[in-house]
């Protein structure tokens, strides 16, 4: 009856265990639209360009719930409701998996209106996430712990992603020594 597009994770759930499949129609853009920074300049034609970046990345998943019957259809639309809501009532942040690259997420949560088609025991909609950060991050994150007991001293870290990302550095003394007037430089290799 309808056209799937592989399916997702989110918040934990599959679209199996919500109750519902994502159509070949969903809208999952490449890049998510700019946010361009410009300066028109009165008796000089066209605009300076102060440079873009990018906007909050939308998904808009046109979905299908199928169900047994009228009651169990009601059932599933409730509870996929609660699911993308906290216990106030306010959308909660959820991460966001696709079937087909499952090595990595976006973090997003419900954004705008949920109308559903109700037609006999399924359900049409289109389910409005968004990512705030339009980047999708790995599964899991790299840990390095090293003993410095030299300087310099340099660890160099490798990432498989495309957009360069600031690692989180944790420093602990563990002597009783006191260590001051130390320098963290963090450079990254230009392809």
């Amino acid at each position: 009856m309808y056209a799937t597009n592989y399916g997702f994770t989110l918040g934990g759930k599959t679209a199996k265990e919500l109750g519902i499949i994502m159509l070949r129609s969903s809208q999952r853009p490449v890049l998510p639209g700019t946010v361009d920074r410009t300066l028109a300049i009165p008796g000089r034609h066209g605009a300076w360009d102060f440079g873009a970046d990018l906007a909050a990345r939308r998904f808009d998943l046109e979905c299908a719930l199928i169900a047994d019957d009228v009651a169990s259809r009601e059932a599933a639309i409730s509870a996929l409701a609660a699911h993308l809501v906290d216990s106030t009532g306010r959308p909660r942040e959820l991460d966001l998996i696709f079937d087909n690259v499952p090595d990595r997420k976006y973090r997003v949560r419900y954004s705008g209106t949920l109308p559903i088609d109700r037609l006999a025991n399924t359900g049409r909609f289109t389910l409005p996430l968004v990512a705030f950060d339009p980047f999708a991050t790995g599964l899991q994150e790299q840990l390095v712990e090293e003993v410095v007991s030299e300087s310099p001293h340099m660890i160099q870290l490798t990432t498989d992603g495309n957009v360069r990302t600031s690692p989180v550095i944790v420093l602990s003394n563990e002597g009783a020594t006191t260590i001051t007037n130390f320098k963290i430089t963090n450079e990254y290799r230009l392809e």
